[in-house]
């Protein structure tokens, strides 16, 4: 349904007022709907969640979904139905949810994006080929939480960052990193504490810093 045109009128002058930028009605109608439908569907999904964490206290276990389509929130993998699993820490195909129950990779990977990798990551970030990966993980080198297919063969990769603080994170995230440039600054620091002694001690001001 779409707004009346009090509403438009009002998002126009709204617009205006925050990009300086006047909007013909035809603009502005299509705008404002869109905002409107947007934020429908986000308390749509915000409607559905709390449908799902109620009867998550009945079924604390879990549950198949089979209301769609969705993404694994760990291999990323369109699923749906039968393929879905919905618990306390979302919603997961049945291979990583199998991982996650049985401790092969830590609950926290489902939430926490931040604190691991993917296998094509190791690629975009590091220039990583996956043959060189596993090469790697083989030799003990890079440390993988896997996720097996049931016939045990690898079906998804997760790389720890606090596992794996060799690797330098571009985004500066990691342990290395973190430490690398906590380093840098202490040494940094201490340089420029003493040659500003040396600055006091020339001009004959000898002042502790």
């Amino acid at each position: 349904m779409s707004l009346p045109k009090q509403a438009i009128n009002e998002f126009k002058e709204i617009y205006k007022d925050q990009y300086n930028k006047e909007l013909s009605d035809a603009e502005a109608s299509e705008a404002a709907n869109n905002l409107v439908d947007f934020f429908k569907l986000l308390y749509d999904c915000h409607i559905k969640e709390l449908k799902r964490k109620r009867r998550l206290k009945k079924e604390p276990e879990g549950f198949h979904l089979t209301d769609g389509e969705y993404n694994c929130c760990i291999c990323h993998k369109l699923i749906s139905r039968e393929e879905t699993w919905y618990d306390k820490w979302g919603i997961k195909c049945l291979y990583c949810q199998k991982a996650v129950k049985e401790g092969l990779i830590p609950s926290f990977v489902c939430h926490d994006r931040d604190s691991w990798y993917a296998m094509w990551e190791l690629e975009s970030k590091f220039g990583i080929k996956n043959q060189t990966v596993r090469k790697l993980v083989r030799e003990g080198k890079l440390i993988a939480r896997i996720v097996p297919y049931e016939n045990g063969n690898p079906y998804e990769y997760i790389f720890l960052k606090k596992e794996n603080s060799d690797l330098i994170d571009p985004d500066r995230k990691s342990p290395a990193r973190k430490s690398y440039d906590k380093n840098y600054n202490r040494i940094m620091d201490a340089r420029i504490r003493e040659e500003k002694k040396k600055e006091y001690k020339i001009s004959g001001k000898n002042i502790s810093l």
